[in-house]
């Protein structure tokens, strides 16, 4: 997306909204772009309420192929000043008045964009840029800071924060200019075939799978410690009684002083998981919050609500260490999590879906070998062109 080298010094959140390039940008987000709005926000002439009401009022819309029209965005404007001129307020209030007001009939609007955020109190700008689609370039892991993108070449990346919020990525410090932003968040984008290690400023470490995404600050504020994920990490969280760390998902946040554990919860998966290896975590969900021991597993879908089990942590979490492990699951399941894991491919017959399989794979095989030692565990037949595996249910 190219830049245009526009003056939004002084924009409303209304003016933001009949940008074309600030509908674009956030329909399209790219680096690029996210550096773009970061240095007018450091800059302190674009206001940040005003910037971050705009982006809610397009989050709440769910643009995924067209932009607002002007009809639409004239009707929201014209029932936000309604609603506004119903709340009798002294004038001095007026900004506030109408942030809230817009809030209101947004969520009144299109509850389902803030019902993740019912569940715990979120920072705003990590809820905005957890709602926000990221596009990188190449299949690199990225690192994205609030004034570049580093493209990470390898299957594996090690990123270290350390207490003031510096970044060191494979044993290479980056510049401080690039991370000197105190609170600022970034993000961490695994592409499918890749993994990462991730160790924040307090400590925690994380391992970070295959098609993942986290959103995290350089440096925690004082009272609370707060992530976003979309995708799978294991955890083991630095114990600070007081500053409680929460991990948001989509469907699901996890509450913790510190532990060790498991998170599940990619945005295109049915059900998100949460498998706890040691300490205590608390669950919440829509609706309910649900204390685990370890050995314990939460797992929740829309369909089936929650349900807790007991489970072998190390099941869960040999992912990390390049071995997984299943007991009596579809064999769709194992499928897509290969086809994650090795940045592939992978189609299926229905009828090869509702196959039910245990085992252990080992992940550091070449996926040729690992695909042919199915075929013999399974009744099921693979063919492969281009990149492309399908499997087939044996005659």
């Amino acid at each position: 997306m190219k830049t245009e080298m526009k003056n939004y010094a002084g924009f409303s959140a209304k003016e933001l909204l009949d940008d074309d390039y600030f509908i674009q940008s956030h329909k399209e987000r790219t680096p690029e772009s996210d550096i773009f709005w970061n240095e007018w926000l450091r800059s302190g002439k674009l206001a940040r309420t005003e910037y971050e009401q705009a982006c809610f009022v397009l989050s709440a819309f769910r643009m995924k192929k067209e932009c607002i029209t002007l009809s639409g965005k004239e009707e929201l404007w014209k029932r936000i000043t309604d609603a506004n001129r119903r709340v009798k307020r002294t004038r001095r209030l007026r900004v506030s008045v109408f942030i809230s007001a817009a809030a209101s009939l947004l969520i009144v609007l299109l509850l389902n964009v803030t019902d993740m955020y019912d569940r715990v109190t979120i920072d705003k700008s990590l809820q905005l840029l957890s709602q926000r689609e990221v596009t990188t370039q190449g299949d690199e892991i990225h690192l994205i800071l609030p004034k570049k993108s580093v493209a990470i070449k390898g299957q594996n990346s090690k990123i270290q924060y350390d207490s003031k919020g510096n970044v060191t990525v494979n044993s290479e410090k980056l510049q401080e200019t690039d991370t000197d932003e105190e609170h600022s968040f970034n993000q961490l984008i695994v592409p499918n075939g890749k993994r990462s290690t991730l160790v924040l400023e307090d400590g925690t470490k994380m391992w970070v799978n295959a098609g993942s995404r986290v959103i995290y600050p350089n440096k925690f504020k004082k009272n609370r410690r707060e992530i976003f994920v979309d995708g799978e990490v294991y955890m083991e969280v630095a114990r600070d009684e007081k500053r409680p760390f929460v991990v948001a998902t989509n469907m699901l946040d996890v509450q913790v002083l510190g532990t060790s554990f498991n998170v599940t919860a990619y945005k295109d998966d049915a059900q998100s998981s949460v498998v706890l290896a040691s300490g205590s975590v608390r669950v919440s969900t829509k609706g309910e919050q649900i204390k685990l021991v370890p050995n314990e597993m939460l797992a929740y879908s829309e369909q089936r609500g929650s349900q807790v089990k007991e489970v072998v942590v190390a099941d869960y979490i040999s992912w990390k260490d390049g071995i997984y492990i299943y007991h009596s699951e579809p064999l769709s399941s194992i499928l897509n999590r290969i086809s994650r894991y090795y940045g592939k491919e992978i189609s299926y017959d229905p009828d090869v879906a509702m196959f039910r399989c245990s085992g252990k794979l080992n992940l550091l095989e070449d996926l040729d070998s690992l695909l042919e030692g199915l075929t013999h565990t399974v009744p099921v037949d693979y063919t492969q062109s281009d990149e492309k595996y399908t499997f087939k249910k044996r005659n």
